[in-house]
């Protein structure tokens, strides 16, 4: 089930993988077709900036495969590194 602990794993997942992969927030956003927003928000977890509209991320299918092809994986990997 997706709930705000595994929208955080997900985001720790990414995270790590991004310093890993040497990125900054900024590239991994631009190469993945996304706003540096946007993942800030999925690295944190969050469906949105504002502290009352507090809800998990729920990143769609084509931000995945982005943000994976990116990093060089697939989406089954980020999804097994993250344990969903």
């Amino acid at each position: 089930m997706w709930n705000e602990e595994t929208a955080g794993q997900l985001g720790a997942t990414l995270r790590r993988l991004r310093n890993e992969s040497g990125l900054s927030q900024e590239s991994l956003a631009y190469q993945a077709g996304i706003t540096k927003n946007q993942l800030q928000l999925i690295e944190a977890g969050r469906s949105t900036g504002r502290k009352e509209g507090t809800g998990p991320s729920n990143p769609r299918m084509a931000t995945l495969v982005g943000l994976a092809d990116v990093l060089g994986i697939s989406v089954a990997r980020l999804m097994t590194e993250s344990q969903l």
